[in-house]
């Protein structure tokens, strides 16, 4: 037995769950010196950042390409059991499909480009009747790279999924890889998400700001009713208290209150107590009140605390008050702007126009800047709801709705050749919201229809595209 390996195997902690197994030596264990021909597995999922982090701080320092702080432990198998590898040698695993398309993917999605893919095999949704995530089967070769993989996404006819039938009646070639998402579907989708990304500018090159909602860390306390609102000023002592307690009490909207194009408000309201503002919660005794009347301060305290005995716990440990909001909300001054609108997880996207001092819960993400409703119009477009489902990451494990897959959505540029097109588009937008504002309920179809058939023009997609986005045979 090598010396070196004895003194691995002696220092390793066998009750560690997460202990690293240094040791693991293929020629001192089986004889092999160059590799192995073939690896197989089903590696764990779990997130890096789970637990504050546990996992990605034990193996940031471990030399892994594919390590990204966001992503999975999955993807560092990948690149040990190629690594275990002889050259030529095939590994074949399962694991969740959402390398494929989402973010922390990037990593490993160029690592696999060194290598050789030879077939990715997505097991759609219902393949597995009891599998809580989507998954793919990758079989992969060591070198040889030749960037043309073979794909295909199963589906379950009549109860039953025979992959070797599907893969050789319904498999294409994916060419053109490339560290960003992989998409698996016929050439003539392929050349039309290339179409659109050539044509388009990604949203976040706009004038525009993304954001993320507000973030309470406990809604009941801080999302009230109009009703509740109107019993908190009424109790203030004087008009100038009243004038500052009303000033930080905001109309607020759910992810449940966005809808395509506009919005339905509940009539709920956020105690805006945002640390970014540093507040004295005794200027605001009415609100204190509230707070202490119906609630427990150990409830409201931000220590990450636990109170099983009490039937609650605290919220999340940061360094606000205890009667301030979870986040920090530095941005709360975009609030009071017009802005767009939309849920983070959701497998359909509706993007609403929302008016200005309207404030969004942490389950939307919202965008404010210039040429919002030409914005608008391209986003809830069929155009883009068809690269959005070819590009994001599925429900199953992620979200259509997630900011990465928005911000990099192409929205045709405005020139001088195209002007007369989005001002049709922004006056058919105009249309549409004054008939919302009159009724939410209000059929604005024909208009959003011609909006199509305008963006169709914007992106220069030809007949047999447009059936493609529309979802025609």
């Amino acid at each position: 037995m090598p010396g070196d390996v004895a003194k691995k195997i002696a220092s390793w902690d066998p009750f560690d769950q997460n202990s690293s197994s240094a040791w693991f030596d293929p020629e001192f264990m089986f004889g092999v010196r160059d590799g192995f021909d073939i690896v197989i597995g089903n590696p764990p999922y779990i997130q890096l950042q789970k637990n504050h982090g546990e996992l990605a701080n034990l193996y940031k320092n471990c030399g892994f390409e594919t390590l990204e702080r966001t992503g999975d432990i999955y993807c560092l198998f990948y690149e040990k059991g190629l690594q275990l590898l002889k050259s030529g040698g095939i590994l074949c695993f399962i694991t969740s499909n959402k390398w494929m398309r989402a973010g922390y993917g990037g990593k490993l999605r160029q690592f696999f480009l060194k290598n050789n893919p030879l077939l990715l095999i997505d097991l759609g949704p219902g393949v597995f009747e009891n599998a809580t995530v989507d998954t793919n089967i990758l079989l992969i070769q060591k070198d040889n790279f030749q960037n043309k993989l073979k794909a295909v996404t199963l589906k379950r006819e009549n109860s039953e999924v025979n992959i070797s039938r599907q893969v050789a009646e319904n498999s294409v070639h994916l060419e053109k890889l490339t560290k960003d998402a992989w998409f698996i579907g016929s050439s003539a989708e392929q050349r039309l998400k290339e179409k659109i990304e050539r044509i388009g500018k990604p949203l976040k090159e706009w004038d525009v700001k993304i954001y993320r909602g507000v973030l309470t860390g406990l809604n009941e306390a801080f999302i009230i009713s109009t009703e509740k609102r109107n019993e908190i000023l009424s109790n203030c002592k004087d008009d100038e208290e009243r004038k500052r307690t009303e000033a930080i009490i905001k109309p607020i909207l759910r992810g449940r209150d966005i809808k395509r194009y506009f919005y339905d408000w509940a009539g709920l309201w956020v105690i805006g107590t945002f640390p970014a503002l540093k507040l004295n919660i005794d200027d605001y005794p009415s609100i204190k009140r509230f707070f202490l009347d119906n609630f427990d301060i150990r409830q409201l305290e931000q220590s990450g605390k636990k109170y099983p005995e009490l039937g609650f716990d605290a919220r999340k440990k940061t360094g606000n008050k205890w009667f301030e909001t979870q986040d920090q909300i530095a941005y709360y001054s975009e609030f009071e702007k017009e802005k767009v609108v939309w849920n983070r997880i959701t497998d359909t996207i509706n993007f609403s126009y929302i008016q200005k001092n309207y404030f969004v819960l942490d389950s939307t993400f919202f965008i404010t800047g210039s040429k919002l409703k030409y914005i608008i119009c391209i986003l809830n477009s069929k155009t883009s709801q068809k690269w959005i489902k070819m590009s994001a990451a599925t429900l199953g494990e992620g979200s259509y709705g997630a900011k990465i897959y928005i911000e990099n959505l192409p929205i045709p540029p405005i020139t001088t050749s195209n002007q007369p097109i989005v001002e049709q588009i922004e006056a058919l937008v105009d249309k549409i919201l004054a008939s919302k504002r009159t009724n939410p309920q209000s059929d604005t179809r024909h208009w959003e229809r011609e909006i199509d058939r305008l963006v169709y023009r914007l992106y220069d997609l030809t007949e047999d595209e447009i059936k493609l986005v529309e979802g025609a045979k």
